[in-house]
């Protein structure tokens, strides 16, 4: 807490490390060498991807693997830029990451004079994505930024979040001290609201549970399955909750939001207890959501409550605290035949879901069941860095068998392309005991493959499996219904094995399940990544692998 006459740089790099930060990802420039040095200085660790954007999304993969805020630095303009699409993604899926850049400087012109990296309002570009933007006036600011910044991350709903630092006063000296963050507890549940939800659900027939990535991040998993099982409900989850509990479990219906059979679950249900999820299309398809009468929401966000669903039954509190709440009261009110007839609708539902996913991710059978198996293998948890592709959101989000501890990372909200691989990194780097496998198609591959030699340099052992199909085979198939002739879709691709060799990463083509799964297992013995590349047996890749 004792004030240092330091440079802004210097101010950064102790708040950085008073607030607990080891590691940020980032790519010096000529505006933030100070920084650098700082960080340096400090004993933060630095990982230097190949791009901005591949920095956001390793610090994103960290942030939702760990829970905690990640750090990303970049320079001015251009590098600001280039990192505002991952924020994009990290903002729409709430996810703590934090940017810290230099701007332009204090007295610069508003209209710009043709400064290096000039961009004429880089606060506002940020802006127009982040809620959170705070750009510094002085160097003793920059302490007091980062403890406030933090304090909003860190407290209630997780955002990314921005700290513009102009740079004259990077190496300027000012005096400053530290101001560590305060963040505040989750509100507990309202009794009376518990009470009134329980009441509702208790009466229910066909209880139908939504659990997001809110859930996970709360660690509601026993709770949940608890009040399920109380219930006799289903469980269904959102793309980034897989891994909330045992896919297997008899009560989990699984991430199956993409299917088209959602709406009649939807539909058939007479009670939804909604926790900690948007209820938003990007996690399952039909739009609207077809809802019953009866909606009880469980969120830490009292803006999100009013959104995406008539709810009857807000309750604003910590999923686990609620849902075990929730689950003391009902079990005095739910009688045993009720409870009995849920569990037979239920099972009628898994059999119904588990069929609907078979069917529709047959293309990607072989890569879901080698998956399923290289995660029973070990009782180290999975990692899945997800792509937005048909291999992932079809195939393995439905296929794959996940258990408790398993994590599906997946790009929902914004459904960005090249996210896997980088944020694969980010995970493994957070979190070195886990088992990372990212999968992406070879057009979204292409978008950040570069970012396979910053995983050689870091000497990062995870895997990438390239799921081809010869180009972009959702969008080809999605032309074709439209009754065009697809055009702009199909692609020259490189020699994705060479390509990986080439930058120094194992490479290798495999066909079939089992050559999969032995491929998976060999990789977790590499030095480094290893690069296994699959061909899709697809509707798509019937037409755009043929030469």
């Amino acid at each position: 807490m004792e004030q240092m006459t330091i440079t802004g740089g210097a101010h950064l790099a102790r708040a950085l490390q008073a607030e607990g930060i080891t590691r940020v990802f980032g790519i010096p420039g000529t505006h933030n060498l100070e920084i650098f040095a700082q960080l340096s200085a400090h004993g933060i660790d630095i990982v230097s991807p190949r791009h901005e954007q591949g920095a956001g999304y390793m610090a994103d993969g960290a942030a939702r693997t760990t829970g905690e805020v990640q750090v990303i630095v970049t320079t001015t303009g251009p590098a600001a830029l280039n990192a505002l699409t991952a924020l994009l993604q990290s903002f729409t899926d709430s996810v703590p990451v934090l940017l810290i850049t230099p701007g332009m400087p204090l007295t610069h012109p508003g209209r710009g004079n043709g400064l290096l990296h000039e961009v004429r309002n880089q606060e506002a570009a940020l802006s127009a994505v982040l809620t959170e933007v705070h750009r510094v006036t002085s160097p003793g600011e920059v302490s007091l930024a980062v403890g406030q910044t933090l304090s909003a991350m860190r407290s209630g709903r997780k955002r990314p979040a921005a700290i513009e630092i102009p740079l004259d006063l990077i190496e300027t000296t000012g005096p400053g001290r530290l101001h560590p963050s305060v963040t505040r507890a989750l509100p507990a549940p309202v009794q009376t609201q518990i009470d009134t939800a329980a009441e509702a659900i208790a009466a229910s027939k066909r209880p139908l549970i939504i659990a997001g990535a809110g859930a996970l991040g709360g660690g509601a998993g026993t709770e949940i399955e608890a009040l399920a099982d109380t219930l006799g409900a289903g469980i269904l989850l959102s793309s980034n909750a897989k891994g909330l509990l045992d896919d297997r479990t008899v009560s989990c219906l699984g991430a199956v939001g993409f299917l088209e059979v959602l709406p009649e679950l939807l539909g058939d249900a007479d009670a939804v207890i909604a926790i900690g999820t948007e209820l938003a299309s990007s996690d399952f398809w039909p739009e609207p959501l077809s809802l019953p009468e009866t909606v009880v929401r469980i969120d830490i966000d009292e803006v999100q409550m009013l959104t995406n669903a008539t709810v009857t039954h807000p309750i604003l509190a910590d999923a686990a605290t609620a849902a075990a709440d929730l689950n003391t009261r009902v079990a005095g009110l739910r009688s045993d035949a009720d409870a009995a007839a849920a569990r037979d609708w239920t099972a009628g539902w898994k059999a119904r879901t588990a069929s609907a996913a078979e069917s529709e991710g047959r293309p990607w059978a072989e890569l879901s069941a080698a998956l399923t198996a290289f995660a029973e293998a070990e009782e180290s948890p999975l990692i899945v860095a997800a792509d937005s592709t048909m291999a992932c959101y079809y195939g393995v989000q439905t296929g794959w068998a996940a258990r408790r501890g398993d994590r599906f990372l997946y790009p929902a909200g914004a459904g960005t392309l090249g996210y896997g691989l980088p944020a694969g990194i980010g995970a493994k780097l957070a979190s070195p005991r886990a088992r990372v496998v990212a999968v992406e198609g070879d057009g979204g591959s292409m978008f950040t493959i570069a970012e396979l030699a910053a995983a050689v340099q870091a000497g990062v052992r995870m895997t990438l499996i390239i799921v081809d199909n010869g180009g972009y085979g959702e969008i080809r198939n999605e032309m074709e219904d439209r009754g065009d002739t697809p055009s702009g879709v199909k692609l020259t691709r490189p020699d994705f094995p060479a390509l990986a060799q080439a930058m120094g990463a194992r490479g290798i083509h495999v066909d079939g399940s089992q050559e999969l799964l032995d491929a998976l297992t060999d990789a977790e013995s590499a030095e480094g990544p290893t690069l296994i590349h699959i061909t899709e047996d697809s509707r798509a890749g019937a037409d755009m692998l043929r030469r």
